[in-house]
Protein backbone atom coordinates (compact mmCIF):
# COMPACT_ATOMS: atom_id res chain seq x y z
CA UNK A 1 0.00 0.00 0.00
CA UNK A 2 1.20 3.43 -0.76
CA UNK A 3 2.03 5.65 2.43
CA UNK A 4 0.24 8.77 2.43
CA UNK A 5 1.53 11.26 5.06
CA UNK A 6 -0.16 14.08 5.76
CA UNK A 7 1.46 16.37 8.63
CA UNK A 8 -1.20 17.16 11.53
CA UNK A 9 -2.27 20.64 11.70
CA UNK A 10 -4.17 22.00 14.94
CA UNK A 11 -7.40 23.71 14.03
CA UNK A 12 -6.95 27.33 14.75
CA UNK A 13 -4.14 27.13 12.29
CA UNK A 14 -6.64 25.57 9.84
CA UNK A 15 -9.00 28.12 10.33
CA UNK A 16 -6.29 31.31 9.85
CA UNK A 17 -4.94 29.77 7.03
CA UNK A 18 -6.35 32.14 4.22
CA UNK A 19 -6.42 35.17 5.33
CA UNK A 20 -5.10 36.82 2.99
CA UNK A 21 -8.35 35.35 0.04
CA UNK A 22 -9.81 38.16 -1.53
CA UNK A 23 -13.67 38.90 -1.46
CA UNK A 24 -14.06 37.51 -5.16
CA UNK A 25 -11.91 34.40 -4.28
CA UNK A 26 -14.21 33.94 -0.73
CA UNK A 27 -17.30 34.20 -2.91
CA UNK A 28 -16.37 31.51 -5.32
CA UNK A 29 -18.72 28.12 -5.69
CA UNK A 30 -16.83 25.49 -4.15
CA UNK A 31 -17.07 21.86 -4.40
CA UNK A 32 -16.94 19.45 -1.03
CA UNK A 33 -16.54 15.91 -1.59
CA UNK A 34 -18.26 13.48 0.66
CA UNK A 35 -17.61 9.92 0.52
CA UNK A 36 -20.15 7.17 2.42
CA UNK A 37 -18.63 3.84 3.00
CA UNK A 38 -21.90 1.72 4.23
CA UNK A 39 -19.41 -0.74 6.43
CA UNK A 40 -22.33 -1.85 8.16
CA UNK A 41 -26.08 -1.92 7.14
CA UNK A 42 -28.76 0.86 7.73
CA UNK A 43 -32.17 0.63 8.65
CA UNK A 44 -33.79 1.43 5.28
CA UNK A 45 -32.79 3.68 2.45
CA UNK A 46 -29.88 5.38 1.66
CA UNK A 47 -27.59 7.29 4.09
CA UNK A 48 -25.74 9.00 1.21
CA UNK A 49 -29.02 10.38 0.16
CA UNK A 50 -29.88 11.37 3.43
CA UNK A 51 -26.02 13.24 4.04
CA UNK A 52 -26.90 14.92 0.55
CA UNK A 53 -30.26 16.50 1.68
CA UNK A 54 -28.62 17.39 5.18
CA UNK A 55 -26.02 19.43 3.19
CA UNK A 56 -28.71 20.75 0.69
CA UNK A 57 -30.12 22.39 4.13
CA UNK A 58 -26.77 23.27 5.36
CA UNK A 59 -25.57 25.25 2.32
CA UNK A 60 -29.06 26.18 0.95
CA UNK A 61 -27.55 30.03 1.23
CA UNK A 62 -24.25 29.64 0.29
CA UNK A 63 -21.86 29.08 -2.47
CA UNK A 64 -20.69 25.54 -1.15
CA UNK A 65 -22.12 22.28 -2.91
CA UNK A 66 -21.18 18.97 -1.41
CA UNK A 67 -21.42 15.89 -3.60
CA UNK A 68 -21.47 12.82 -2.14
CA UNK A 69 -20.35 9.26 -3.64
CA UNK A 70 -21.08 5.71 -1.89
CA UNK A 71 -18.62 3.77 -1.45
CA UNK A 72 -17.47 0.19 -0.18
CA UNK A 73 -15.00 0.06 2.11
CA UNK A 74 -12.97 -1.92 -0.87
CA UNK A 75 -13.36 0.80 -2.80
CA UNK A 76 -12.30 3.60 -0.59
CA UNK A 77 -9.21 1.56 0.61
CA UNK A 78 -8.54 1.35 -2.93
CA UNK A 79 -8.67 4.87 -3.56
CA UNK A 80 -6.76 5.98 -0.68
CA UNK A 81 -3.65 3.62 -2.60
CA UNK A 82 -3.53 5.92 -5.58
CA UNK A 83 -3.99 9.27 -3.68
CA UNK A 84 -7.11 10.10 -4.08
CA UNK A 85 -8.43 11.62 -0.80
CA UNK A 86 -12.16 12.92 -0.26
CA UNK A 87 -12.61 16.22 1.38
CA UNK A 88 -15.05 14.24 4.19
CA UNK A 89 -15.60 10.85 5.16
CA UNK A 90 -18.49 9.14 6.43
CA UNK A 91 -17.74 5.80 8.01
CA UNK A 92 -18.21 2.84 9.71
CA UNK A 93 -16.51 2.48 13.27
CA UNK A 94 -13.49 -0.48 12.96
CA UNK A 95 -12.56 1.16 9.11
CA UNK A 96 -9.24 -0.02 8.16
CA UNK A 97 -6.77 2.60 6.55
CA UNK A 98 -8.32 6.00 7.71
CA UNK A 99 -5.87 6.70 10.19
CA UNK A 100 -2.95 7.93 8.82
CA UNK A 101 -5.21 10.71 6.92
CA UNK A 102 -6.51 12.58 9.71
CA UNK A 103 -4.99 15.98 9.51
CA UNK A 104 -6.40 17.67 12.66
CA UNK A 105 -5.16 16.22 15.58
CA UNK A 106 -8.18 18.31 17.72
CA UNK A 107 -10.87 16.63 15.31
CA UNK A 108 -10.27 13.31 14.67
CA UNK A 109 -13.93 12.00 14.18
CA UNK A 110 -17.65 12.42 15.33
CA UNK A 111 -20.39 10.04 15.68
CA UNK A 112 -23.26 11.24 13.56
CA UNK A 113 -25.84 7.42 13.76
CA UNK A 114 -25.80 4.21 15.11
CA UNK A 115 -27.41 0.79 14.29
CA UNK A 116 -28.21 -1.83 17.06
CA UNK A 117 -27.14 -5.74 17.36
CA UNK A 118 -30.34 -7.75 18.15
CA UNK A 119 -31.91 -11.35 18.17
CA UNK A 120 -35.12 -11.97 16.42
CA UNK A 121 -37.53 -15.35 16.71
CA UNK A 122 -40.45 -15.72 14.66
CA UNK A 123 -41.58 -18.35 17.57
CA UNK A 124 -44.45 -16.88 18.99
CA UNK A 125 -43.43 -18.43 22.65
CA UNK A 126 -39.71 -18.39 22.80
CA UNK A 127 -38.46 -16.52 25.77
CA UNK A 128 -34.70 -16.17 24.77
CA UNK A 129 -33.49 -18.00 27.39
CA UNK A 130 -32.73 -20.70 25.26
CA UNK A 131 -31.01 -18.95 22.51
CA UNK A 132 -27.65 -21.42 22.26
CA UNK A 133 -24.95 -21.77 19.16
CA UNK A 134 -27.06 -24.89 17.40
CA UNK A 135 -30.12 -23.13 17.00
CA UNK A 136 -29.26 -19.28 16.36
CA UNK A 137 -28.13 -18.33 12.98
CA UNK A 138 -25.82 -15.13 12.79
CA UNK A 139 -26.21 -11.89 9.98
CA UNK A 140 -22.66 -11.94 9.20
CA UNK A 141 -23.13 -8.29 8.19
CA UNK A 142 -20.74 -6.39 5.66
CA UNK A 143 -17.33 -4.79 7.53
CA UNK A 144 -18.78 -4.95 10.81
CA UNK A 145 -17.76 -7.90 13.22
CA UNK A 146 -20.73 -9.73 14.10
CA UNK A 147 -18.42 -12.42 15.04
CA UNK A 148 -17.45 -10.60 18.34
CA UNK A 149 -21.25 -10.10 19.36
CA UNK A 150 -21.99 -13.48 18.71
CA UNK A 151 -19.06 -14.71 20.69
CA UNK A 152 -19.76 -12.19 23.35
CA UNK A 153 -23.65 -14.17 23.77
CA UNK A 154 -22.04 -17.60 24.16
CA UNK A 155 -22.46 -18.10 20.01
CA UNK A 156 -19.11 -18.98 18.68
CA UNK A 157 -19.17 -21.69 16.29
CA UNK A 158 -22.56 -20.45 15.59
CA UNK A 159 -23.31 -20.54 11.69
CA UNK A 160 -23.28 -17.28 9.90
CA UNK A 161 -24.52 -16.66 6.89
CA UNK A 162 -25.27 -13.32 4.43
CA UNK A 163 -27.75 -10.76 5.69
CA UNK A 164 -30.84 -11.92 3.16
CA UNK A 165 -29.74 -15.80 3.88
CA UNK A 166 -29.85 -15.56 7.79
CA UNK A 167 -33.13 -14.13 8.11
CA UNK A 168 -34.97 -16.59 4.99
CA UNK A 169 -33.46 -19.34 7.64
CA UNK A 170 -34.85 -17.47 10.20
CA UNK A 171 -38.47 -17.41 8.40
CA UNK A 172 -38.33 -21.32 7.13
CA UNK A 173 -37.64 -22.35 10.77
CA UNK A 174 -34.05 -23.67 9.78
CA UNK A 175 -33.11 -21.68 13.23
CA UNK A 176 -35.58 -20.35 15.93
CA UNK A 177 -33.25 -16.98 16.61
CA UNK A 178 -31.57 -14.74 14.17
CA UNK A 179 -28.56 -12.60 15.72
CA UNK A 180 -29.16 -9.76 13.43
CA UNK A 181 -29.63 -5.82 13.33
CA UNK A 182 -31.72 -3.42 13.01
CA UNK A 183 -32.16 -3.77 9.17
CA UNK A 184 -33.10 -7.62 10.14
CA UNK A 185 -36.18 -5.76 12.10
CA UNK A 186 -37.00 -4.18 8.73
CA UNK A 187 -36.91 -7.14 6.62
CA UNK A 188 -39.16 -9.15 8.83
CA UNK A 189 -41.56 -6.36 8.68
CA UNK A 190 -41.71 -5.73 5.05
CA UNK A 191 -42.91 -9.96 4.98
CA UNK A 192 -45.17 -8.71 7.31
CA UNK A 193 -44.21 -11.32 9.56
CA UNK A 194 -44.90 -11.86 13.56
CA UNK A 195 -41.91 -11.95 15.24
CA UNK A 196 -39.96 -10.83 18.86
CA UNK A 197 -36.98 -8.66 19.60
CA UNK A 198 -34.23 -8.65 22.32
CA UNK A 199 -31.54 -5.92 22.48
CA UNK A 200 -28.15 -7.43 22.26
CA UNK A 201 -25.92 -5.04 24.95
CA UNK A 202 -22.93 -7.05 25.26
CA UNK A 203 -20.82 -5.56 21.83
CA UNK A 204 -21.54 -2.97 19.50
CA UNK A 205 -19.15 -1.36 16.23
CA UNK A 206 -22.85 -0.05 14.26
CA UNK A 207 -21.19 3.37 14.49
CA UNK A 208 -21.23 5.67 11.45
CA UNK A 209 -18.37 8.43 11.90
CA UNK A 210 -17.66 11.24 10.13
CA UNK A 211 -14.05 12.74 9.93
CA UNK A 212 -12.39 15.62 7.55
CA UNK A 213 -9.56 14.81 5.58
CA UNK A 214 -8.94 18.26 3.72
CA UNK A 215 -5.73 20.43 4.14
CA UNK A 216 -7.20 23.24 2.23
CA UNK A 217 -8.50 25.72 5.19
CA UNK A 218 -11.29 27.13 2.95
CA UNK A 219 -12.91 23.90 2.77
CA UNK A 220 -12.16 22.78 6.14
CA UNK A 221 -14.14 25.62 7.42
CA UNK A 222 -16.83 24.23 5.15
CA UNK A 223 -16.79 20.53 6.17
CA UNK A 224 -16.62 21.52 10.09
CA UNK A 225 -19.96 23.67 9.04
CA UNK A 226 -21.59 20.67 7.74
CA UNK A 227 -20.25 18.37 10.26
CA UNK A 228 -21.75 20.74 13.37
CA UNK A 229 -25.50 20.87 11.10
CA UNK A 230 -25.30 16.97 10.49
CA UNK A 231 -24.86 16.64 14.22
CA UNK A 232 -27.46 19.04 15.40
CA UNK A 233 -30.27 18.18 13.27
CA UNK A 234 -30.22 14.14 12.69
CA UNK A 235 -32.82 12.50 13.13
CA UNK A 236 -31.82 9.75 11.04
CA UNK A 237 -35.36 7.98 11.81
CA UNK A 238 -35.81 8.25 7.71
CA UNK A 239 -32.93 5.67 7.11
CA UNK A 240 -33.88 3.33 10.21
CA UNK A 241 -30.75 4.28 12.45
CA UNK A 242 -30.41 5.65 15.92
CA UNK A 243 -28.99 9.03 16.87
CA UNK A 244 -29.30 11.57 19.93
CA UNK A 245 -31.94 13.07 18.24
CA UNK A 246 -34.08 10.80 16.96
CA UNK A 247 -37.29 9.42 18.32
CA UNK A 248 -38.88 6.35 17.53
CA UNK A 249 -43.30 5.70 18.35
CA UNK A 250 -42.97 2.41 17.36
CA UNK A 251 -41.69 0.08 20.51
CA UNK A 252 -38.71 -2.31 19.02
CA UNK A 253 -36.98 0.66 17.64
CA UNK A 254 -37.53 2.87 20.32
CA UNK A 255 -36.34 -0.19 22.84
CA UNK A 256 -33.51 -0.61 19.67
CA UNK A 257 -32.33 2.75 20.27
CA UNK A 258 -32.02 2.77 24.37
CA UNK A 259 -29.95 -0.40 23.78
CA UNK A 260 -26.56 0.89 25.59
CA UNK A 261 -23.72 -1.94 24.57
CA UNK A 262 -21.48 -2.69 27.57
CA UNK A 263 -18.31 -2.56 24.98
CA UNK A 264 -18.03 -0.81 21.81
CA UNK A 265 -15.49 -0.35 18.97
CA UNK A 266 -16.33 3.20 17.98
CA UNK A 267 -13.68 4.51 16.04
CA UNK A 268 -11.59 3.45 13.06
CA UNK A 269 -8.81 0.59 14.18
CA UNK A 270 -5.72 -1.31 12.38
CA UNK A 271 -6.12 -4.59 10.41
CA UNK A 272 -4.10 -6.36 13.17
CA UNK A 273 -6.46 -5.08 15.87
CA UNK A 274 -9.49 -6.02 13.80
CA UNK A 275 -7.75 -9.72 13.20
CA UNK A 276 -6.90 -10.04 16.93
CA UNK A 277 -10.31 -9.21 17.89
CA UNK A 278 -11.90 -11.97 15.35
CA UNK A 279 -9.14 -14.39 16.28
CA UNK A 280 -10.15 -14.17 20.04
CA UNK A 281 -13.80 -14.44 18.95
CA UNK A 282 -13.23 -17.41 16.84
CA UNK A 283 -11.68 -18.94 19.42
CA UNK A 284 -14.09 -18.33 21.86
CA UNK A 285 -11.60 -16.15 24.18
CA UNK A 286 -13.71 -13.54 26.06
CA UNK A 287 -10.99 -12.02 28.16
CA UNK A 288 -8.91 -11.77 25.63
CA UNK A 289 -11.96 -9.28 23.71
CA UNK A 290 -12.58 -7.82 26.69
CA UNK A 291 -8.72 -6.78 27.12
CA UNK A 292 -8.66 -5.43 23.73
CA UNK A 293 -11.75 -3.56 23.48
CA UNK A 294 -11.06 -1.58 27.11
Amino acid sequence: MTAIVVAAVSTAAMYCSDAGETKAEQQQMQLIELWQVDGFEGGKGSRADYLSKVAEKCFANDNTYIKVTSLTAQSALRNFETGRIPDIISYNAGFVGIERLINDEDFTYKTWCSGSYCFITCDAGADFTDINSTNTVVNAGKDNLAEVAAALEGLSGAVQETPVNAYLKVLDGSYKYLLGTQRDVFRFRARESSFKVRCVESFSDLYQNISILTANAKKYRACMQFTDFLLTVNDVSSVGLFSENTRYEDEVMSQLSKSMAELSLRSYCSQEYKDGLLAAARSGDINKIKNLIK
